[in-house]
C-alpha cells in the first residue's frame, strides 16, 4: 500500500532530523527514511562522543568548497548570526550549551543527549520513521515524488540529508550522491577530509611524538597554514592542525599535484636566540636540540641534517647552526595520500553549490527537492563547523517546505 506524506526526509542524521522537525512544526505530515537501524547513529560519535555542536568563530574561512563564491553561499544559508539561530533551535528541543575555549558542547558533554532530544521531539511531532530502509531512486511524477525503497512512499516535497562517505562502519556511504547523479545534478568528486595524512618519509622512529608547531602547505606559494599540536604516527602526520589542512591537501592530490607540508618546530624561537649557545658548557648538539624538542624528534632532525648527535656545540660553526635552525623552522614532509573514509570525520566534495538556492536549500532544477549538510560541496574545519552547517541547512530546508505554501 502506498504511503503519502507532505514531506519525506531521506537520511536520519543531524541535518535530516532538524529538517523533519522544522517541517513538522510548520504543520506538514513528515516521514524520515533512514538506512541504519536507528536515527542519529553518526551523531553519537561526534566530537569523540562529546558532540561539539558549534564554534564561537563562525567566519567563512573555516569552510571549504570547489566553488569560489562559497563565502556568499554561506552568508545566505547560515545568516549573519548562525549561533543565535542554532542555539534557539537546540533550546527548543531541550539542549543547552556550554562553551569551552570557544567550542560549544551540550551541557551534559554527551552526544547521546543531543540524539535523545532530537528523537523525543520527533516522537512528539508524530513524525513517521522508516529505519533499515535504503532509498535507491527518487522519481518525479504528476502526483509528487516517488521514493523507491522497501516501502512505497510518495511525497510532495523531498529533503535529501543522506550525509557522506565518512565512517562507513557507522553507515557512511555514497547512496546520497548516487541519487543526486541519477537526478542529473552536477557533483564535485568526493574525497576524505578532516583526516590524517600519509607521508613519503618513514616516521616509524618518531611515532607517538606530540609537539606544538605550525604547518604550511607548499605548492609554489604558501596557501594555507595551521598552528597547534602535531601528532606523528607510524604512517605520517595527524592532529587537528593536519585535519584542517587535509581538505586542501586532498584536492591538490586529486588534481595530480605534489604536496609538501613544511613544519615549523621552533615557531616561537628567534634565530639569534638559537645561535647564542654557551660554548663553555661541554654539551653536544643532541642535548642542545633536545632542550627545544622531544628527544626522538631531535635525533630525527639531526639525522636529516647528516649530523652525529655526539657532535659538540663548540665544534659547530655559526653557518652549521643556522642550517640546523632553518631545517627545524621548515622541515619538509612530502604527502603521499590522505587516510581513507573510515578514518575521516567528513566528506569533501559533493553536490555543486550552483545547483542549490542557498536561501531555501532547494534544487534549482527540481522544485520541492532540497539538499542539506554533508551532501553539499562544503566541508568545515574541526570545531563544530560541520554540525552547525548540517543543522542549519536542515532547518532552512524544513522551513522552506511550509513557507512555500
Amino acid at each position: 500500500m502506498k504511503e503519502t506524506y507532505d514531506v519525506c526526509v531521506v537520511g536520519g542524521g543531524a541535518a535530516g532530523m532538524a529538517a523533519a522537525i522544522a517541517a513538522a512544526e510548520g504543520g506538514k505530515s513528515v516521514c524520515i527514511v533512514e538506512k541504519n537501524k536507528k536515527l542519529g547513529k553518526k551523531l553519537y560519535a561526534t566530537g569523540n562522543g562529546r558532540c561539539n555542536v558549534a564554534n564561537s568563530d563562525m567566519t567563512a574561512i573555516h569552510y571549504h568548497s570547489a566553488d569560489p563564491d562559497v563565502s556568499s553561499f554561506l552568508h545566505t544559508c547560515l545568516g549573519t548570526e548562525p549561533n543565535r539561530e542554532l542555539f534557539a533551535f537546540l533550546h527548543s528541543i531541550g539542549i543547552y550549551e556550554r562553551c569551552l575555549d570557544g567550542y560549544y558542547y551540550p551541557r551534559s558533554m554527551q552526544a547521546s543527549s543531543v540524539v535523545w532530544a532530537f528523537s523525543d521531539r520527533i516522537r512528539a511531532l508524530s513524525i513517521v520513521t522508516y529505519c533499515s530502509e535504503y532509498v535507491t531512486d527518487i522519481r518525479r511524477r504528476s502526483d509528487g515524488y516517488h521514493i523507491i525503497c522497501g516501502t512505497e512512499l510518495v511525497a510532495d516535497q523531498v529533503i535529501l540529508s543522506c550525509g557522506g562517505l565518512s565512517y562507513p562502519s557507522l553507515g557512511g556511504c555514497d547512496g546520497g550522491i548516487k541519487l543526486a547523479e541519477k537526478l542529473g545534478m552536477k557533483c564535485i568528486p568526493q574525497r576524505p577530509a578532516l583526516c590524517a595524512v600519509i607521508t613519503e618519509e618513514d616516521t616509524e622512529v618518531i611515532k607517538g611524538v606530540r609537539v606544538a608547531c605550525s604547518a604550511q602547505i607548499v605548492h609554489g606559494t604558501v596557501t594555507d597554514q595551521q598552528t597547534g599540536e602535531l601528532q606523528i604516527t607510524e604512517y605520517g602526520l595527524s592532529g587537528i592542525m593536519i585535519f584542517n589542512l587535509s581538505s586542501e591537501i586532498g584536492r591538490r592530490l586529486e588534481q595530480g599535484k605534489s604536496v609538501t607540508i613544511n613544519i615549523d618546530f621552533l615557531q616561537e624561537i628567534q634565530e639569534k636566540d638559537f645561535l647564542q649557545r654557551n660554548e663553555s658548557i661541554q654539551r653536544n648538539i643532541y642535548g642542545y636540540l633536545n632542550s627545544y624538542l622531544p628527544e626522538k624528534l631531535a635525533k630525527y632532525i639531526l639525522d636529516a641534517c647528516e649530523l652525529s648527535p655526539k657532535q659538540m656545540l663548540a665544534e659547530l660553526s655559526d653557518a652549521r647552526m643556522q642550517e640546523i635552525y632553518h631545517r627545524c623552522k621548515k622541515f619538509p614532509f612530502h604527502v603521499r595520500g590522505v587516510k581513507d573514509y573510515e578514518h575521516a570525520q567528513v566528506t569533501a566534495g559533493g553536490i555543486s553549490l550552483q545547483e542549490i538556492n542557498p536561501e531555501t536549500m532547494e534544487c534549482q532544477a527540481y522544485p520541492g527537492l532540497y539538499v542539506t549538510g554533508e551532501m553539499l560541496d562544503i566541508d568545515g574545519d574541526c570545531g563544530g563547523y560541520n554540525l552547525t552547517f548540517a543543522i542549519l541547512t536542515g532547518l532552512r530546508a524544513g522551513r522552506a517546505c511550509y513557507d512555500k505554501n
